[in-house]
């Protein structure tokens, strides 16, 4: 027959294991958690690139429409531009570029030009791209011959591959002939 002793050292032998045991558990959730975690950051990382990628195409979008002369057919600079971002040959992103919105006309005065800057010279009246050095005209109430237009150009980009979704807005400040009306 075993002795007390003998008996309380299986005991505590079995209790070791079935510590062990919890903490063997514990440490399991604990890297579950960890690699769980890992996985969530790592797909909120390649959100945010997705995002950050379908900008950049929606800005190229807009650069190429304001980079063109769209007042005089607005509706024309609406386009699709395909962007490559890895240079691997493939588009990447489709930007949709909308018609860029003319929201206000106003003349410019012809104190408000600059003598000396020949994009100012052809707006002054009366010069005939001459730079006479009349600075103001009572018959036009001092206004030149342009106006100043604001444009909103809109670009977006809306991918069902990646779940990127971006819509960017950019105003833009073109100077018109006189007469040239919001369309």
């Amino acid at each position: 027959m075993p002795s007390l002793r003998q008996h309380k050292q299986a005991r505590e032998q079995g209790m070791t294991l079935v510590v062990t045991l919890i903490f063997m558990v514990i440490f399991l959730l604990l890297v579950i958690s960890l690699i769980h975690s890992s996985v969530v950051n790592v797909k909120v990382a390649g959100n945010q690139q997705h995002t950050v990628e379908a900008r950049s195409a929606a800005q190229q979008a807009i650069e190429q429409t304001i980079s063109q002369d769209f007042t005089a057919n607005p509706a024309a600079a609406a386009s699709s531009v395909a962007v490559d971002v890895n240079g691997d040959g493939t588009a990447d992103y489709v930007a949709q570029a909308s018609a860029p919105v003319c929201t206000s006309s106003q003349p410019i005065k012809d104190t408000d030009l600059d003598t000396t800057n020949a994009d100012d010279v052809s707006c002054y009246l009366g010069n005939g791209n001459q730079n006479t050095g009349i600075l103001t005209s009572t018959a036009s109430g001092g206004n030149s011959l342009c106006n100043s237009t604001q444009w909103d150009v809109q670009a977006s980009v809306n991918d069902s591959t990646t779940g990127a979704n971006v819509t960017l807005h950019q105003g833009v400040a073109v100077r018109v002939p006189v007469g040239t009306t919001c369309p």
